[in-house]
C-alpha cells in the first residue's frame, strides 16, 4: 500500500522512542499540540509569541520545523549525518525522513531522530513557559544528543561506537 494511503501513524509508532514521546509526535503529525495556534481557534484570547525564537507566531509547523532553535536541532543531526535535506513545509515530514539510514540499525536510529527533536522542543518550551527556565542553544542541542543516545542506548544499540559510526564522530 503507498505511504499516503497508510497515513504516518506507521513512522510514529515503529519507532523506538518511549510511548509516550510516540503519542507527543502523533500530536505533533496531526497538529493537534496544544500551541497557541489551537488555543486561539478553541477562543482562549491570547497573544501568540513563540517562546523559543520570540519573532513568529507559535503555530504547530513552526515550533516544530521552521523555529531557528528547531531548524538549529534538524541542522545539528543532518550535519552530523552529513545529509543533504529541504525541510518540507508541514510536519508530515516522517514519510520522507524514515528512507534515510543506510543499514536496518541506523534506518531504526533515523526514526528516532524527529520524535527526538520534538521531545526536546516540548520540553525546552514548557520549561521556559511554566518554570522559567530558558537554556541557551548549546545546552539545548546537548540535552537532544543525550536523549538521542540514551534512547538509542536503551533499544537499538550495543555500544557507543555503533553510535559514532552513526553520528560520523571522529
Amino acid at each position: 500500500m503507498p505511504e499516503n494511503k497508510i497515513g504516518p501513524w506507521k513512522n510514529v509508532w515503529e519507532s523506538m522512542a518511549p510511548t509516550k514521546v510516540k503519542c507527543f509526535a502523533w500530536l505533533v503529525i496531526t497538529k493537534a499540540c496544544l500551541t497557541h495556534e489551537i488555543l486561539q481557534k478553541k477562543g482562549l484570547p491570547i497573544v501568540s509569541r513563540c517562546m523559543l525564537c520570540i519573532e513568529a507566531r507559535e503555530t504547530n509547523n513552526h515550533l516544530f520545523l521552521h523555529c531557528k532553535v528547531t531548524s538549529l536541532l534538524w541542522t545539528m543531526f543532518l550535519s552530523l549525518t552529513e545529509t543533504k535535506w529541504s525541510m518540507p513545509e508541514h510536519a508530515n515530514l516522517l514519510s520522507c525522513w524514515i528512507r534515510r539510514g543506510g543499514s536496518k540499525t541506523q534506518k531504526t536510529w533515523w526514526r528516532i531522530i524527529p520524535h527526538c527533536i520534538w521531545w526536546t522542543i516540548r520540553r525546552e518550551k514548557n520549561g521556559r513557559n511554566f518554570e522559567d527556565r530558558f537554556n541557551n542553544i548549546q545546552k539545548i542541542k546537548g540535552s537532544c544528543i543525550a536523549t538521542f543516545y540514551f534512547w538509542c542506548k536503551e533499544h537499538c544499540i550495543e555500544n557507543a561506537e555503533q553510535l559514532v559510526d552513526l553520528l560520523g564522530l571522529p
